[in-house]
């Protein structure tokens, strides 16, 4: 439903805030580093993941992207089972998402914001010589801010609540660089 919801609302912004020749668009890639907490688990996992970025600003203050992501370094958390704790190797294998983001310009070069959208993602685990893969999706929100470099470019720092289902989550910061063209 809130795939929908979304997927509608992106549409209908891009239609109503004007002439395409005045939107500028963007890429970018972040370097994120994202903690994967269980409950029931003592331990988070560690990850380190690399995504990029291709939006739309539609006007100063609204923006809509969509994402790509992968895991670049996994994670080994401690699982208690029956015979014992067991190390269990926790990887990010992908992620992806669309999202809308309001901004407030603070000064020339300071631009803070909020997002929201939707993540899907997959996670896989290995102990014990066995492997079990496991995706997910969710609504996702963060804050942010780009500060601008030169006039075609931004630095980029975020943090981002990616999933929270299912009593599990999955969320973390991240650093980048997005060069604006028309």
């Amino acid at each position: 439903m809130f795939k929908k919801i979304t997927t509608t609302a992106i549409a209908v912004a891009a239609l109503t805030c004007g002439s395409q020749a005045m939107a500028e668009h963007y890429v970018g890639g972040n370097i994120s580093a994202m903690k994967y907490k269980e409950d029931g688990l003592s331990d988070s996992a560690n990850l380190v993941a690399l995504y990029g970025r291709l939006g739309t600003e539609f006007t100063e203050n609204f923006s809509a992207e969509i994402r790509v992501g992968t895991g670049l370094a996994d994670d080994k958390v401690s699982v208690p089972t029956v015979i014992g704790a067991v190390d269990v190797n926790v990887e990010l294998n992908y992620f992806y998402g669309a999202y809308v983001r309001g901004t407030i310009p603070i000064a020339d070069a300071f631009y803070p914001y909020a997002i929201v959208g939707f993540t899907r993602g997959e996670l896989e685990a290995k102990a014990l010589g066995l492997s079990e893969s496991s995706s997910e999706d969710d609504v996702s929100f963060g804050v942010g801010a780009d500060i601008r470099l030169t006039s075609n470019t931004d630095l980029n720092l975020e943090y981002m609540n990616y999933i929270d289902k299912n009593e599990a989550s999955i969320d973390g910061f991240s650093l980048g660089f997005t060069y604006r063209f028309y």
